[in-house]
């Protein structure tokens, strides 16, 4: 077996054990795993292609510093997360905004469009609305975060419609699995902590970061801006 798919091994299991361990609330696997699992991913990235591309890395490895502070503790560290979250969604915004390409759209494929935005616009007031009640103190930042996620979403989702390219595909599941975990875990910490929303914190995490390298396989190298 190649080395790559060792390792890809050895981050599958790392995930299920991030899965189970948040489920059943064992701080002792969570913690050592949340240490483990981006380098680890990170390391079959660089095994998997022959040259990688950093600002995907620069990205996961922005993510990792968020969780390792989540660790710590959400209140005692919540300046440092939004900003190396925000600097996360940056670099992904460019990687979609670089990948658009122009194509004609058909009438079922913007009827999709059409479906998708007016969902999301649903999405944010709803998620708006709540804010207020739950989080008044730092309502402005969550509601920016949380529109970020879903332009994000709806700016990938429109770059997979135009057939940019098959990494448009794993860039929209990143931005999609990104907007499940980080809504799941806002309802988990200032709504209701039931077991859907407990399960799908952890799932689409790992799905999210594995789908951001899935898109660094597959991307079409660009010479604007440099290093992309």
């Amino acid at each position: 077996m190649k080395t790559s798919k060792l390792v890809l091994l050895l981050f599958l299991v790392l995930g299920v054990l991030f899965v189970v361990g948040y489920i059943l609330g064992l701080e002792v696997l969570v913690y050592p795993v949340t240490v483990l699992l981006i380098p680890v991913l990170i390391l079959y990235y660089r095994y998997k292609v022959k040259e990688w591309f950093l600002p995907m890395v620069v990205a996961l490895l922005l993510f990792y510093v968020r969780d390792l502070l989540m660790l710590d503790g959400l209140a005692e560290h919540l300046i440092p997360i939004l900003w190396c979250l925000g600097a996360a969604l940056f670099i992904l915004y460019l990687f979609a905004l670089i990948g658009f390409r122009i194509a004609k759209i058909h009438l079922v494929e913007f009827i999709s469009l059409l479906i998708m935005y007016v969902f999301l616009g649903f999405l944010y007031y709803t998620m708006s609305q709540l804010l207020p009640q739950v989080l008044p103190s730092r309502q402005m930042e969550a509601s920016v975060y949380i529109l970020v996620l879903i332009v994000f979403l709806a700016v990938t989702f429109t770059q997979y419609i135009l057939k940019s390219h098959y990494a448009s595909l794993w860039l929209m599941l990143a931005a999609a699995s990104l907007v499940l975990s980080e809504l799941s875990l806002f309802f988990k910490l200032f709504i209701i902590s039931d077991i859907s929303v407990t399960i799908f914190y952890p799932l689409f995490h790992v799905l999210a970061f594995y789908a951001m390298v899935q898109h660094a396989v597959h991307r079409r190298k660009s010479t604007f801006p440099p290093g992309f």
